[in-house]
């Protein structure tokens, strides 16, 4: 008996549960693949689990080629340089920005069938890959805090979800640190991608609020990085919310 008068659990038959829930997912999903065989979103080949990306496609998914800035990401012209010529000269409000790869080719295409195909599955896939770079990155350390980037009730209702949340919850539990919502949109914004980057900033100046929160070291969740604009006005706002550092990160850079 416990103190408070419960019954006692054995703590020993959670993991044990879990395992033989997950054996049994596994099993069942070889008749149902068999009888309906999932695709690659990619190129469309028959896999033989219920997956969402082919190995072939996996390993052809673009990477980053060069030296980069250690901060933003961006391109420098030798390897023998830490930041890049915006990095070294101005100060940033989020601490770092990581991306799995460039946007052009695959992982763009991953993006907009989880955003506008609206194949959640293919979100949660995204998600897990997110997770795994964090985890093999050096230097970036623990967090308090897993956020996204919100949007405005409109645009959540017109869209069914938000990307940047289903992302961020995914990473959460992948790495047992809690998703928190610290950012209400206030207005509704002019779509980043289709400006010029002049008008970037001053488009989401004071478009986001802080929630009130003792969250210090925080991952910022977005889907993808074009010129940082987004990602600053949030780590800006979430700075100014109490947070120390804001690491931010997507699936593609622009």
């Amino acid at each position: 008996m416990t103190t408070n008068g419960a019954t006692p659990t054995n703590s020993y038959a959670w993991p044990c549960s879990s395992r033989i829930l997950k054996v049994g997912r596994r099993l069942l999903e070889l008749p149902v693949a068999a009888a309906f065989p999932p695709r690659c979103v990619l190129c469309q080949r028959e896999l033989s689990t219920l997956d969402v990306v082919c190995d072939d496609c996996v390993s052809s998914l673009p990477a980053f080629e060069g030296p980069r800035c250690q901060r933003c990401n961006d391109p420098v012209a030798d390897s023998s340089i830490d930041l890049c010529v915006r990095c070294g000269t101005t100060i940033h409000a989020a601490d770092r920005i990581i991306s799995l790869g460039p946007y052009h080719g695959s992982w763009g295409r991953l993006v907009c069938i989880f955003k506008f195909e609206r194949e959640r599955a293919v979100g949660r896939w995204l998600g897990e890959r997110m997770a795994a770079a964090l985890r093999a990155a050096e230097s970036i350390g623990e967090f308090s805090a897993i956020t996204f980037v919100p949007m405005t009730r409109r645009c959540r209702r017109e869209r069914g979800f938000n990307q940047a949340e289903i992302l961020a919850i995914v990473i959460a539990k992948q790495l047992n640190v809690p998703v928190v919502r610290l950012l209400i949109k206030t207005r509704t914004t002019l779509l980043q991608g289709r400006l010029p980057a002049a008008e970037r900033k001053t488009n989401l100046q004071d478009a986001f609020r802080p929630l009130p929160s003792e969250q210090r070291r925080v991952l910022l969740v977005d889907d993808i990085y074009t010129t940082g604009a987004t990602a600053e006005e949030c780590a800006r706002t979430l700075k100014r919310g109490g947070a120390q550092s804001v690491v931010a990160m997507t699936v593609a850079r622009a």
